[in-house]
This record gives structure tokens, sequence and C-alpha cells, in this order.
């Protein structure tokens, strides 16, 4: 197979090793650190199965990927003016949190944790304690989803209790189950057949490079649910240079177009070998999580653990052609 040199950096550095540069492409974007922000706005939660969704794949039905992090909130059926405002009163509202996993995975309950404050918090907010058996004072939790796919259904309730007894007891019945789906994480990995030798392509200046992800010839192969993004770093150096790699881009990210991994022309704007490495990617599901460490792509596992080398020439034109020769009339 014809090599083919491709290294993509995105990092940028100056004296602290990186340098910035405006991109001015819409499809570049600097995702926050928790995509899900600590604590997530009333916006970015929806109903179980809201009928207004047109796609399970998108709210109405809870997908989640493997080990994320995952917040869950009910409204008081109480607002907090209507409570008896004495402070002798031991009136409160409990709220059931069962969040049990079904077969293949272990039907152990999951353990219900506190709604993270702040990142500082993460990865491992605090437990919280039952009141009863799966009761507890919050009605906003977070629950660290298990390692393998499968499925986890939520049972939720509210009770109130006054005098440490509940006031008003509401029966099984009453109870609400959800389904939580656990998908897998996104990937970028190496094809079938591809060796990490195999990862370089050839390019022009100012020319999109499209790395191969499907069909006969494809270098990588890329999985997840929509809108997936990916991150990476990219180092430049000149053609024929054996010096260290200037570093051009770090930690940048790109919204892919599909599943196709394309990255734009103005990243190479100058001829030489670049390299591509990427570092993580995610997908509208993996970014629900509050803890994206959780849910990061590993490397070998969900990354080619290799840069992709790309060599970029300058475009062919009349001022760099070397002139025709023939043979001297004999």
């Amino acid at each position: 197979m014809k090599r083919t040199a491709v290294t993509v950096i995105l990092a940028i550095a100056m004296s602290a090793g990186i340098f910035a540069q405006q991109l001015t492409n819409p499809r570049f974007t600097q995702l926050p650190h928790t995509p899900v922000p600590i604590t997530p706005e009333s916006t970015y939660f929806v109903e179980f199965d809201d009928p207004s969704k047109s796609s399970d794949k998108e709210e109405g039905v809870d997908y989640v990927t493997v080990g994320s992090l995952m917040p869950y909130k009910v409204a008081p059926p109480i607002a907090a003016g209507d409570m008896p405002q004495s402070a002798n009163t031991n009136f409160r509202i409990e709220y059931k949190w069962l969040f049990t996993p079904q077969s293949p995975l272990a039907a152990t309950p999951l353990g219900v944790l506190k709604m993270p404050a702040a990142t500082t918090e993460l990865p491992t907010p605090a437990v919280l304690t039952a009141t009863d058996a799966f009761w507890y004072n919050a009605n906003e939790v977070s629950v660290r989803m298990p390692a393998d796919e499968g499925t986890v259904t939520l049972t939720n309730s509210a009770r109130y209790v006054f005098n440490n007894l509940p006031l008003c007891p509401g029966e099984d019945p009453d109870d609400k189950g959800y389904t939580i789906k656990i998908v897998p994480r996104p990937s970028v990995r190496l094809a079938s057949g591809v060796a990490k030798e195999d990862l370089e392509i050839v390019s022009c200046v100012e020319t999109d490079v499209v790395i191969p992800t499907s069909g006969l010839g494809a270098h990588l192969t890329v999985d997840g649910f929509e809108d997936i993004n990916i991150e990476f770093t990219l180092t430049h150096r000149a053609i024929g240079s054996s010096g260290t790699p200037t570093t051009l881009y770090q930690n940048q990210w790109l919204v892919l177009n599909g599943k196709t991994l394309d990255f734009p022309g103005e990243l190479f704007q100058s001829p030489g070998v670049y390299s591509i490495d990427i570092t993580n990617v995610t997908d509208r599901i993996s970014r629900k999580s509050l803890d994206r460490d959780a849910v990061k792509a590993k490397l070998e596992t969900d990354l080619p653990a290799a840069s992709y080398s790309v060599f970029i020439y300058p475009k062919p034109d009349t001022n760099i052609l070397q002139p025709v020769k023939h043979i001297k009339n004999n």
C-alpha cells in the first residue's frame, strides 16, 4: 500500500506550548470540560417517552453510554412556599429512586449519588443515605451507569413524611417505571486489516484532507450516534526537516460530517508533514454524561493509538515547474 502521511495535532505553542490561532470554519468548536453543565439547567432535561420527539435515539428514550454519570430530577409535588414554615414542624418530602439493572447485567440496584454542585466533586459524588428502602430526601440525583451494555429500570415515586412517619403512604401501583438503555461509547478505530503503519495520506495546501472511513481502502472506522465530534492535536514539520515538529493545535474539537473524517483545508496552509492525533471522540449520547472522563475514548480500545501522517505539497503551477528540455539538434 502506498504510504500517505497525515499527522494532525491541534495546539499552537508559545512559551507554554500553545500558540493561539483563530479557526473560522463553523465545524471547529471548543466543547466545555463537561458537555452537560454542573448543575444542569432545567432546559437540559426532558421527560421520558416525550411524544414530541421523532426518534428514540434523541430524547424520548433515555440512551446513555457505559460508565457515564447521569443526572435525574423530578419536580416536587409541593412548591417550597406551600411547605410548612415552622422550624418545629417535622415535615418533608421523600422520593423513591431505584435503579435496577436488567438481564444480562447483575440485578443489583445502582448507588444513588447526590447531584454534583461543581466539577471538583467529580467523578465520585457523595453517596446519598436512604431514609427508608430506596427513599431519599433529594429530588435531584445522579447515578453511575454500569460498564456493560444493557438496560436499567428506574422506579420513582414521592411521599410526604410527618414526624418520621409516612403521612400519605403511596402504594406500589403508584410507582412509575422508566427504561434506561446503555449503549457503547463512540469510537474511532483501525479498519479491518489496516496497520498503524498504513495511516498515511497525501494532499495539497489548503485542500480538505479526507481520511477514508468506509468501503474498500478505509483506514479508520467511526462509530457512534449522531453529531459525532472528535478532539485532536495537529503538528507540522517542513518536508525534509528532521527537527522537532511544531504543535499547531492541541485539544481542538471538530464536528464531523456524519461519520466522515474530513479535516478542513485551513488546517494545512503550508507544505510539510502534518501529524493528526485523535485524542477523544463524543456523540450526542456520550455528551449527556456529567463526567466526560468516564466515557472518554481510550487508546487501543476506542481510538487508533497512532498518529495519522499527512504529506501536504504545494499545488503545481507554472512558477514551480521546471522548463521542458529536448535533445539538441545533432
